[in-house]
């Protein structure tokens, strides 16, 4: 039971806690963070606790399984929108002093 709360809540909270660090990447990659990496979050855990809740044990054994694959690809958004942060040119320094 602690465990499965755990892994509910956990990845809410390390999104909730990275919002203020996100404003370090990119004006457009922080919003793709915000939007894509709440709906990830709190939608996978809302389906993850119907499931762990309405539909039984085999529901159970599926909501586990359905909660390690969002926090997997929570976490490859999140690498993946850094590295885009690192590579992708500043559109600053590309300006010409005018």
């Amino acid at each position: 039971m602690l465990i499965g709360l755990l892994m509910i809540l956990a990845p809410c909270a390390i999104f909730v806690l990275s919002l203020p660090l996100s404003k370090r990447l990119k004006p457009g990659l922080c919003k793709a963070y915000r939007i894509l990496g709440g709906l990830v979050v709190f939608l996978g855990g809302g389906i993850t606790f119907y499931l762990a809740s309405y539909t039984g044990d085999q529901g159970g054994i599926a909501a586990f399984f359905f909660q390690i694959i969002m926090i997997l690809v929570y976490a490859a958004l999140s690498l993946t929108l850094v590295i885009l942060n690192w590579i992708l040119p500043d559109r600053e320094s590309g300006k010409t002093g005018r």
